[in-house]
C-alpha cells in the first residue's frame, strides 16, 4: 500500500463488496434499472423484466438483505423502491460509464 492512501475499514470495504455482489447479477440489475425508473409492484417488476412473479419475488429478496430496495405495503400490494438516491446513482453510473465509448 502506497503512503497517503488511506483505505476504508474493512467493515465498510466487506459491506461495499457485498454491495456489487448483489449488483452482478442480470436480473437483479435490470430490477434496479426499472426501480431507477419509479417505485413498482412484483407484476409490474416481472413484466418489465421479462420474469415470472416468482422469480422477480426471489430477486427482490436478495436486493432487500443487500440493502438496495425497500419495500412498503401499498393496499393489497407491496410496493418496491431504490433504497435511496445513491443506488439510483451507482446503477446509472455503472450504464453510462460502459455505454461511454473509450
Amino acid at each position: 500500500m502506497r503512503r497517503g492512501v488511506t483505505l476504508p475499514p474493512a467493515r465498510v470495504r466487506k459491506r461495499a463488496l457485498a454491495l456489487f455482489q448483489a449488483i452482478a447479477h442480470a436480473d437483479r440489475l435490470d430490477v434496479l434499472l426499472a426501480l431507477s425508473a419509479s417505485p413498482r409492484c412484483v407484476s409490474d417488476l416481472a413484466e418489465a423484466c421479462a420474469a415470472s412473479p416468482s422469480a422477480m419475488s426471489h430477486q427482490l429478496r436478495r436486493l432487500r438483505e443487500a440493502g438496495l430496495v425497500r419495500a412498503k405495503k401499498s393496499g393489497r400490494n407491496m410496493e418496491y423502491a431504490l433504497a435511496d438516491r445513491h443506488v439510483a446513482k451507482i446503477v446509472r453510473d455503472a450504464v453510462a460509464h460502459v455505454a461511454h465509448e473509450h
